[in-house]
């Protein structure tokens, strides 16, 4: 029975679909495909969506006599959906029946994210079926992987530096580094090298980033931009938490920058200061901004400032102060955070 499951799932559903898809073209060559969206939200949408799995699996197709059923971005297996729920129970019970007892020709390919592991549901469908997940501790991998593949599809190659700051605009978020990157294609005419200056240009700013507008206004020193974003940012956000937060990352990763007077920074001079101040840094571990030797080399190339170490920590010290008063006066934040202009 498992070669005909195949259960496909992860932590990013774009990776799950690609995945899936693959799966789909090397396993059922000659099969006609029927295609289900697997999304529920209640009991109702479990119940309609299993009815329409078995039906799929139990009907023949009149052109071949091999059929594929694709259930698609299903969010089944995750800890919300409501075939954890007593009243969905029927449905479940009625779907791994039929899992149970594939009919003759048929083959069923599932596509979930996110997924619970703990779930019986997940257990039984792992034990019955072929797995493959897609683990998120690869990301990066199966990031490189994608723009590799649609620079090959798209008739471009990109620079690694470009390709890095579009990860880093993006957000690491991989469908929409697909999109952008089929922007930058068009705009290369389907030819030649995406560069660094290119993802500049054409690349907007995800929010909740690095790369977010009001930290990369405030360090150009450009007023008039970093009170516009700052103000743009309190609209859509009640809260100053998001903006203070990468605020004090990106000050701190400046200030180590600063301290440690590198004349260029790159691989190979952040492991020659490592090795000098190892004893006061500690082991590098997991990626923080309190160790500068955690960070991506060509990211910290990219931190630009041309405030003094003082003004630095003085930055930092008026980041403190502004959170303590924010927990007493919460709406006087933007106001706060504006008058850091002072600095300039």
């Amino acid at each position: 029975m498992k070669e005909r499951i195949w259960f496909v799932f992860g932590a990013d559903e774009f990776f799950v679909e690609l995945r899936a898809k693959k799966c789909i073209e090397e396993q059922t060559q000659g099969f006609s495909l029927e295609t289900i969206d697997g999304t529920v939200n209640t009991i109702a949408d479990l119940k309609q969506i299993v009815d329409r799995v078995v039906e799929a699996l139990q009907t023949a197709d009149f052109f071949t006599p091999n059929k594929c059923v694709w259930l698609r971005a299903t969010n089944l297996f995750g800890s919300g959906s409501p075939a954890t729920t007593e009243g969905g129970q029927g449905s479940v019970e009625k779907f791994l029946s039929v899992l149970q007892r594939l009919p003759s020709g048929t083959c069923l390919v599932i596509s979930a994210s996110p997924v619970d592991k703990r779930m019986r549901l997940f257990k039984t469908v792992q034990s019955l079926a072929t797995c493959e997940e897609m683990e998120e501790k690869q990301s990066e991998a199966y990031l490189w992987f994608l723009v590799k593949k649609l620079c090959k599809e798209q008739g471009v190659t990109i620079e690694a530096d470009a390709c890095e700051l579009l990860f880093q605009k993006m957000n690491r978020q991989p469908r929409a580094i697909a999109n952008e990157l089929e922007k930058l294609a068009c705009a290369k005419q389907w030819n030649g090298c995406i560069t660094l200056e290119d993802v500049e240009t054409y690349t907007p700013t995800l929010p909740n980033n690095e790369f977010f507008e009001p930290i990369e206004a405030f360090y150009a020193k450009d007023a008039a931009r970093y009170i516009r974003s700052l103000c743009q940012h309190f609209i859509l956000n009640k809260e100053m938490r998001s903006v203070w937060t990468m605020f004090q990352n990106r000050n701190r990763l400046l200030i180590q920058s600063a301290s440690l007077k590198l004349p260029s920074v790159s691989k190979v001079t952040l492991d020659k200061a490592y090795a000098s101040y190892a004893d006061d840094f500690g082991a590098v571990e997991d990626k923080n901004t309190f160790c500068i030797f955690s960070q991506n080399p060509w990211y910290v190339s990219r931190l630009k400032s041309s405030f003094s170490l003082s003004t630095l920590l003085d930055i930092q010290e008026e980041l403190v102060s502004i959170f303590d008063r924010t927990l007493s006066y919460p709406k006087q934040a933007c106001a706060w955070m504006e008058e850091l202009v002072r600095f300039f």
